[in-house]
């Protein structure tokens, strides 16, 4: 089963593919439900080495988060 992070990180990899805003507010929900529970330092690793920093960045400020 992939982790909550993994999830997040796939989502914003087919956000950018597909520009799918489904897929941001997928990750918006995870972001609110999951919350301090997340591993931040792993997904800012990844989004950095996959460039999904604008996605990233719309994800967080649908969830509040931004």
């Amino acid at each position: 089963m992939a982790s909550p992070e993994d999830i997040i990180v796939a989502k914003l990899e087919w956000a950018k593919r597909g520009a799918s805003h489904r897929q941001l507010e997928d990750v918006a929900a995870v972001l609110r439900v999951q919350g301090q529970a997340l591993d931040m330092v792993y997904l800012q690793k990844w989004v950095s080495e996959l460039g999904l920093s604008v996605e990233w960045d719309r994800a967080r400020g649908m969830a509040g988060s931004g």
